[in-house]
Protein backbone atom coordinates (compact mmCIF):
# COMPACT_ATOMS: atom_id res chain seq x y z
CA UNK A 1 0.00 0.00 0.00
CA UNK A 2 1.37 3.37 -0.97
CA UNK A 3 1.82 5.95 1.73
CA UNK A 4 -0.49 8.87 1.31
CA UNK A 5 1.19 12.26 1.00
CA UNK A 6 1.00 14.36 4.15
CA UNK A 7 -0.82 17.59 3.43
CA UNK A 8 0.25 20.35 5.80
CA UNK A 9 -2.51 21.99 7.73
CA UNK A 10 -3.18 25.69 7.42
CA UNK A 11 -2.31 26.15 11.07
CA UNK A 12 1.08 24.45 10.65
CA UNK A 13 1.90 26.52 7.58
CA UNK A 14 1.05 29.69 9.41
CA UNK A 15 3.26 28.72 12.37
CA UNK A 16 6.23 27.94 10.14
CA UNK A 17 5.73 31.21 8.30
CA UNK A 18 5.80 33.15 11.55
CA UNK A 19 8.93 31.33 12.66
CA UNK A 20 10.67 32.18 9.40
CA UNK A 21 9.68 35.84 9.75
CA UNK A 22 10.95 36.05 13.32
CA UNK A 23 14.20 34.31 12.37
CA UNK A 24 14.72 36.78 9.55
CA UNK A 25 14.21 39.71 11.91
CA UNK A 26 16.62 38.26 14.45
CA UNK A 27 19.24 37.82 11.72
CA UNK A 28 18.94 41.16 9.95
CA UNK A 29 18.57 43.51 12.96
CA UNK A 30 22.01 42.70 14.43
CA UNK A 31 23.55 43.00 10.97
CA UNK A 32 21.94 46.39 10.49
CA UNK A 33 23.07 47.65 13.90
CA UNK A 34 26.56 46.36 13.22
CA UNK A 35 26.64 48.22 9.92
CA UNK A 36 25.45 51.45 11.50
CA UNK A 37 27.95 51.13 14.33
CA UNK A 38 30.87 50.45 12.00
CA UNK A 39 29.93 53.12 9.49
CA UNK A 40 29.16 55.86 12.05
CA UNK A 41 32.70 57.33 12.19
CA UNK A 42 32.63 57.86 8.44
CA UNK A 43 29.62 60.14 8.75
CA UNK A 44 30.54 62.08 11.89
CA UNK A 45 33.42 64.52 12.49
CA UNK A 46 33.58 65.48 16.16
CA UNK A 47 35.72 68.51 15.28
CA UNK A 48 32.85 69.88 13.18
CA UNK A 49 29.73 68.19 14.58
CA UNK A 50 29.93 69.21 18.22
CA UNK A 51 28.09 71.16 20.89
CA UNK A 52 29.19 73.64 23.57
CA UNK A 53 29.86 70.74 25.96
CA UNK A 54 30.77 67.79 23.72
CA UNK A 55 32.92 66.84 20.75
CA UNK A 56 36.53 67.70 19.92
CA UNK A 57 38.32 71.04 19.70
CA UNK A 58 41.89 71.81 18.62
CA UNK A 59 43.38 74.92 20.24
CA UNK A 60 46.68 76.58 19.29
CA UNK A 61 48.00 78.75 22.12
CA UNK A 62 50.96 80.91 23.12
CA UNK A 63 53.27 78.44 24.86
CA UNK A 64 54.19 81.06 27.45
CA UNK A 65 50.69 80.48 28.86
CA UNK A 66 51.07 76.70 29.00
CA UNK A 67 50.46 76.18 32.72
CA UNK A 68 47.28 78.25 32.64
CA UNK A 69 45.79 76.91 29.40
CA UNK A 70 46.42 73.31 30.42
CA UNK A 71 44.65 73.96 33.70
CA UNK A 72 41.68 75.59 31.95
CA UNK A 73 41.33 72.64 29.56
CA UNK A 74 41.66 70.08 32.37
CA UNK A 75 39.00 71.80 34.47
CA UNK A 76 36.62 72.18 31.52
CA UNK A 77 36.91 68.51 30.60
CA UNK A 78 36.36 67.53 34.24
CA UNK A 79 33.06 69.44 34.11
CA UNK A 80 32.13 68.08 30.68
CA UNK A 81 33.49 64.52 30.15
CA UNK A 82 32.14 64.35 26.59
CA UNK A 83 34.40 67.23 25.52
CA UNK A 84 37.97 66.67 24.31
CA UNK A 85 40.34 69.66 24.07
CA UNK A 86 43.49 69.10 21.99
CA UNK A 87 46.13 71.69 22.91
CA UNK A 88 48.92 72.70 20.52
CA UNK A 89 51.67 74.95 21.99
CA UNK A 90 52.85 77.54 19.49
CA UNK A 91 53.78 81.18 19.11
CA UNK A 92 51.34 83.97 18.29
CA UNK A 93 52.16 84.17 14.58
CA UNK A 94 51.86 80.44 13.94
CA UNK A 95 48.65 80.30 15.94
CA UNK A 96 47.07 83.04 13.81
CA UNK A 97 48.18 81.23 10.66
CA UNK A 98 46.60 77.99 11.93
CA UNK A 99 43.30 79.79 12.52
CA UNK A 100 43.48 81.38 9.07
CA UNK A 101 44.16 78.01 7.39
CA UNK A 102 41.35 76.37 9.37
CA UNK A 103 43.83 74.04 11.08
CA UNK A 104 42.00 74.85 14.30
CA UNK A 105 38.86 76.63 15.46
CA UNK A 106 40.37 78.53 18.38
CA UNK A 107 43.61 80.22 19.37
CA UNK A 108 44.71 81.83 22.65
CA UNK A 109 47.39 84.48 22.14
CA UNK A 110 48.91 87.46 23.93
CA UNK A 111 48.05 90.15 21.43
CA UNK A 112 45.31 91.30 19.06
CA UNK A 113 45.37 90.63 15.34
CA UNK A 114 47.39 93.10 13.30
CA UNK A 115 45.74 95.16 10.55
CA UNK A 116 47.45 92.95 7.97
CA UNK A 117 46.06 89.81 9.57
CA UNK A 118 42.57 91.32 9.80
CA UNK A 119 42.66 92.11 6.08
CA UNK A 120 43.73 88.56 5.31
CA UNK A 121 40.77 87.15 7.22
CA UNK A 122 38.43 89.67 5.59
CA UNK A 123 39.63 88.52 2.14
CA UNK A 124 38.24 85.08 3.03
CA UNK A 125 34.99 86.63 4.29
CA UNK A 126 35.91 85.79 7.88
CA UNK A 127 35.90 87.93 11.01
CA UNK A 128 37.10 85.84 13.96
CA UNK A 129 35.28 86.63 17.20
CA UNK A 130 37.52 87.48 20.14
CA UNK A 131 37.40 88.18 23.85
CA UNK A 132 39.98 89.33 26.42
CA UNK A 133 40.27 86.87 29.30
CA UNK A 134 43.37 87.72 31.37
CA UNK A 135 46.45 89.89 31.75
CA UNK A 136 50.02 88.66 32.05
CA UNK A 137 53.35 90.32 31.37
CA UNK A 138 56.91 89.82 30.23
CA UNK A 139 59.19 89.01 33.16
CA UNK A 140 62.92 89.65 33.50
CA UNK A 141 64.49 87.03 35.77
CA UNK A 142 68.03 86.37 36.95
CA UNK A 143 70.07 84.36 39.41
CA UNK A 144 69.71 85.27 43.10
CA UNK A 145 73.44 86.11 43.17
CA UNK A 146 73.32 88.58 40.27
CA UNK A 147 74.01 91.98 41.89
CA UNK A 148 71.18 93.69 39.99
CA UNK A 149 67.64 94.12 41.37
CA UNK A 150 66.17 96.87 39.20
CA UNK A 151 66.44 98.12 35.60
CA UNK A 152 64.88 101.21 34.08
CA UNK A 153 63.24 101.18 30.66
CA UNK A 154 66.21 102.74 28.86
CA UNK A 155 68.59 100.21 30.38
CA UNK A 156 66.43 97.40 29.03
CA UNK A 157 66.60 98.92 25.55
CA UNK A 158 70.40 99.16 25.85
CA UNK A 159 70.55 95.58 27.11
CA UNK A 160 68.67 94.46 24.00
CA UNK A 161 70.72 96.44 21.48
CA UNK A 162 74.34 96.50 22.62
CA UNK A 163 76.81 94.99 25.08
CA UNK A 164 75.65 96.19 28.44
CA UNK A 165 77.55 96.99 31.63
CA UNK A 166 75.56 97.99 34.70
CA UNK A 167 76.58 99.37 38.08
CA UNK A 168 75.58 97.23 41.02
CA UNK A 169 74.64 98.54 44.46
CA UNK A 170 78.34 98.95 45.32
CA UNK A 171 79.04 100.83 42.05
CA UNK A 172 80.93 97.88 40.61
CA UNK A 173 80.65 97.22 36.88
CA UNK A 174 78.58 94.15 36.05
CA UNK A 175 78.38 92.85 32.49
CA UNK A 176 74.97 91.36 31.83
CA UNK A 177 73.97 89.00 29.04
CA UNK A 178 70.45 88.37 27.82
CA UNK A 179 68.64 85.09 27.15
CA UNK A 180 65.40 84.86 25.15
CA UNK A 181 62.99 82.05 25.93
CA UNK A 182 62.75 80.68 22.37
CA UNK A 183 63.30 81.72 18.77
CA UNK A 184 60.32 83.61 17.34
CA UNK A 185 58.43 83.36 20.62
CA UNK A 186 55.67 85.85 21.36
CA UNK A 187 57.92 87.37 24.05
CA UNK A 188 60.75 87.92 21.57
CA UNK A 189 58.37 89.26 18.92
CA UNK A 190 56.80 91.70 21.38
CA UNK A 191 60.16 93.17 22.34
CA UNK A 192 61.26 93.47 18.71
CA UNK A 193 58.01 95.11 17.60
CA UNK A 194 56.90 97.17 20.61
CA UNK A 195 60.20 98.04 22.32
CA UNK A 196 62.83 98.03 19.57
CA UNK A 197 60.43 98.99 16.75
CA UNK A 198 61.98 96.40 14.46
CA UNK A 199 65.65 97.17 15.22
CA UNK A 200 68.03 94.23 15.45
CA UNK A 201 68.94 92.71 18.78
CA UNK A 202 72.51 92.73 20.04
CA UNK A 203 74.97 89.87 19.71
CA UNK A 204 74.96 90.10 23.48
CA UNK A 205 71.66 88.22 23.34
CA UNK A 206 71.25 84.47 22.99
CA UNK A 207 68.23 82.25 22.48
CA UNK A 208 67.18 79.22 24.50
CA UNK A 209 65.09 76.25 23.39
CA UNK A 210 62.26 76.82 25.85
CA UNK A 211 61.15 78.90 28.82
CA UNK A 212 61.91 76.03 31.20
CA UNK A 213 65.45 75.80 29.83
CA UNK A 214 65.85 79.57 30.34
CA UNK A 215 64.68 79.34 33.94
CA UNK A 216 67.03 76.44 34.62
CA UNK A 217 69.96 78.30 33.06
CA UNK A 218 69.66 81.45 35.19
CA UNK A 219 69.04 79.28 38.24
CA UNK A 220 72.61 78.01 37.79
CA UNK A 221 74.39 81.00 36.21
CA UNK A 222 74.58 84.55 37.50
CA UNK A 223 74.82 87.79 35.46
CA UNK A 224 72.39 86.49 32.82
CA UNK A 225 68.88 87.86 32.49
CA UNK A 226 66.25 85.58 30.95
CA UNK A 227 63.10 87.01 29.41
CA UNK A 228 60.00 84.84 29.76
CA UNK A 229 56.26 85.16 30.15
CA UNK A 230 55.43 85.89 33.79
CA UNK A 231 52.78 83.13 33.57
CA UNK A 232 55.54 80.52 34.05
CA UNK A 233 56.27 81.79 37.57
CA UNK A 234 52.97 83.40 38.57
CA UNK A 235 51.58 80.38 40.41
CA UNK A 236 53.27 80.13 43.82
CA UNK A 237 51.75 76.67 44.31
CA UNK A 238 53.22 75.25 41.11
CA UNK A 239 56.26 72.95 41.20
CA UNK A 240 58.24 75.17 38.78
CA UNK A 241 57.94 78.15 41.10
CA UNK A 242 58.67 76.13 44.23
CA UNK A 243 61.78 74.51 42.80
CA UNK A 244 63.26 77.86 41.68
CA UNK A 245 62.17 80.43 44.26
CA UNK A 246 65.45 80.10 46.18
CA UNK A 247 67.57 80.33 43.02
CA UNK A 248 65.84 82.87 40.77
CA UNK A 249 64.56 86.39 41.34
CA UNK A 250 62.42 88.81 39.39
CA UNK A 251 63.89 92.15 38.33
CA UNK A 252 61.77 95.24 38.94
CA UNK A 253 61.54 97.59 35.93
CA UNK A 254 60.38 101.16 35.37
CA UNK A 255 58.00 102.66 32.88
CA UNK A 256 59.33 104.57 29.90
CA UNK A 257 60.49 108.03 30.98
CA UNK A 258 60.66 107.12 34.67
CA UNK A 259 63.89 106.16 36.39
CA UNK A 260 62.97 105.99 40.07
CA UNK A 261 59.71 104.04 40.14
CA UNK A 262 60.13 100.29 39.70
CA UNK A 263 57.50 97.57 39.50
CA UNK A 264 57.45 93.79 39.52
CA UNK A 265 54.99 91.89 37.31
CA UNK A 266 51.97 91.10 39.49
CA UNK A 267 48.19 91.15 39.49
CA UNK A 268 48.32 94.52 41.22
CA UNK A 269 50.72 96.18 38.75
CA UNK A 270 48.75 94.74 35.82
CA UNK A 271 45.52 96.16 37.19
CA UNK A 272 47.00 99.59 37.96
CA UNK A 273 48.77 99.60 34.57
CA UNK A 274 52.08 100.44 36.24
CA UNK A 275 54.04 97.52 34.81
CA UNK A 276 55.39 98.57 31.39
CA UNK A 277 55.40 95.12 29.79
CA UNK A 278 51.83 94.05 30.55
CA UNK A 279 50.05 92.00 27.87
CA UNK A 280 46.42 90.98 27.45
CA UNK A 281 45.47 87.38 26.72
CA UNK A 282 42.90 87.02 23.93
CA UNK A 283 40.78 84.15 22.66
CA UNK A 284 40.03 84.18 18.93
CA UNK A 285 37.64 81.64 17.46
CA UNK A 286 35.84 80.79 14.27
CA UNK A 287 32.61 78.83 14.11
CA UNK A 288 29.06 79.18 15.35
CA UNK A 289 27.70 79.95 18.79
CA UNK A 290 26.50 76.38 19.28
CA UNK A 291 29.96 74.84 19.12
CA UNK A 292 32.55 73.44 21.49
CA UNK A 293 34.74 76.47 20.76
CA UNK A 294 32.02 78.77 22.07
CA UNK A 295 31.52 76.55 25.11
CA UNK A 296 35.23 76.56 25.99
CA UNK A 297 35.50 80.32 25.44
CA UNK A 298 32.45 80.94 27.64
CA UNK A 299 33.94 78.74 30.36
CA UNK A 300 37.30 80.57 30.38
CA UNK A 301 35.60 83.98 30.36
CA UNK A 302 33.10 82.85 33.01
CA UNK A 303 33.42 82.54 36.80
CA UNK A 304 35.26 79.19 36.86
CA UNK A 305 37.87 80.18 34.26
CA UNK A 306 38.41 83.63 35.73
CA UNK A 307 38.90 82.25 39.24
CA UNK A 308 41.48 79.82 37.84
CA UNK A 309 43.50 82.70 36.39
CA UNK A 310 43.23 84.54 39.69
CA UNK A 311 44.41 81.57 41.76
CA UNK A 312 47.34 80.98 39.40
CA UNK A 313 48.60 84.54 39.70
CA UNK A 314 47.36 86.24 36.53
CA UNK A 315 44.83 89.07 36.46
CA UNK A 316 41.42 87.96 35.15
CA UNK A 317 39.68 90.54 32.99
CA UNK A 318 36.38 89.95 34.79
CA UNK A 319 36.32 89.84 38.55
CA UNK A 320 33.28 88.81 40.51
CA UNK A 321 31.65 91.56 42.52
CA UNK A 322 31.45 90.98 46.24
CA UNK A 323 28.54 92.37 48.20
CA UNK A 324 29.40 93.08 51.83
CA UNK A 325 26.69 93.94 54.31
CA UNK A 326 27.64 95.55 57.57
CA UNK A 327 25.22 95.28 60.49
CA UNK A 328 25.50 98.51 62.43
CA UNK A 329 22.88 97.52 64.98
CA UNK A 330 24.20 97.01 68.51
Amino acid sequence: MKNKPVIPSKEGSKKRGNNFFISSILFFVPCFLSFVSCSDPYFKNDYEDNSPTSGKLKVYYDEGLQLHIENQAYTFQAHYPNASIELVPSNDNNAVQALYNDSCKMIIISRQLTDKEKKAFTSKAMTPQFSAVAKSGIAFITNKNTPIDVLNYNQIVELLTKPFVCKDSLSNDTKLTLLFDKANSSVMQYLLDSVLSGNKISGNCSISNSSIESINYVANHKNTIAIIDFAWLSDVDDSIYKSNKSKVKLIAVSQKGKTNEFEYPSQNSFKLKTYPFTRTVYIYKRGGDFSLGKGFETFIAGPNGQISFLKQGLLPTKQQERSIQVNMNP
